[in-house]
């Protein structure tokens, strides 16, 4: 058996008849071919090689249907879509207030209610301003009925208290703190007296030591007028002179001196800030 391909012929009506017609002389061709073996006749000679050069001829004009046809695919065209990206840029502004630092004024009140006597300029490692408590002090309140100083004794005589010989400003804190852990007597003296005070929502009051007592002598009780309202009298300050004597200073003639400790003197705290 044998097996045959089968394409579908052209649908074109000529076409079709050429293939036919081609075949057809090829078939011929083939038999004149081996009549001609067969025959020495002049006409079969002639005859044979006419008719297989009119199949050859033929065939070649035959297209063949099973040959794959060609298609012509028209180019795509794609159309990508533009994409745009926005991009939105939020910037923040920080303000920053700087608020201006307060000043005071030697003269005027200090922030807890007293009398500022010493602006040593700016910040020093104990603070800036030095302000006097007001008088009426004792009774943790300004003025009243208490507007004279009280009076106290420095304490611990013939005894040298340790820490407590602080002259300079900025010294008078510590010489007090010295002063009430180290001298331990049944009397209240100058340095508990200022220590214990509370006024003006502040506690970190003092006695004020030897140069910070010039201070507000120099600046407050010989203004014209006098500020503060300071006796004409010695105010004991938290230096130390001696083991019997403390430094005091006199407010009717101005004068510093090494008094002895267990004379009463006036008291004035004072604060840093």
């Amino acid at each position: 058996m044998i097996a045959v391909d089968v394409c579908d012929l052209p649908e074109t009506g000529g076409s079709t008849f050429v293939l036919i017609a081609g075949v057809f002389l090829l078939v011929a061709g083939v038999i004149v071919a081996r009549w001609v073996r067969q025959s020495a006749g002049r006409l079969s000679v002639v005859v044979a090689p006419l008719v297989l050069l009119g199949g050859f001829v033929l065939v070649p004009q035959v297209t063949d249907p099973c040959a794959p046809a060609t298609t012509t695919v028209p180019s795509a065209t794609t159309t990508v879509p533009s994409t745009t990206t926005t991009t939105t840029t939020t910037t923040t502004t920080t303000t920053t207030t700087t608020l201006a630092p307060v000043v005071y004024q030697v003269g005027g009140v200090g922030p807890s209610g007293g009398i500022v006597f010493y602006d040593a300029g700016s910040v020093q490692s104990w603070g800036r301003y030095l302000e006097v408590a007001c008088a009426g002090w004792s009774d943790g309140t300004c003025g009243g009925a208490d507007l004279t100083d009280p009076q106290a004794v420095w304490g611990c005589g013939g005894t040298l208290i340790t820490g407590t010989d602080g002259t300079a400003i900025g010294t008078g804190a510590q010489n007090t703190t010295n002063i009430v852990n180290g001298c331990v007597t049944p009397e209240i003296t100058a340095a508990e007296r200022a220590d214990a005070l509370v006024l003006g929502g502040q506690s970190d009051w003092f006695l004020p030591s030897k140069d910070e007592l010039s201070q507000i002598y120099t600046n407050l009780h010989s203004a014209t007028p006098p500020l503060g309202g300071f006796s004409s009298d010695a105010y004991w300050s938290s230096s130390e002179y001696f083991d019997f004597n403390a430094w005091g200073q006199y407010f009717n003639f101005g004068i510093q001196i090494g008094a002895d400790k267990n004379y009463a003197f006036y008291v004035r705290p004072v604060r840093a800030f």
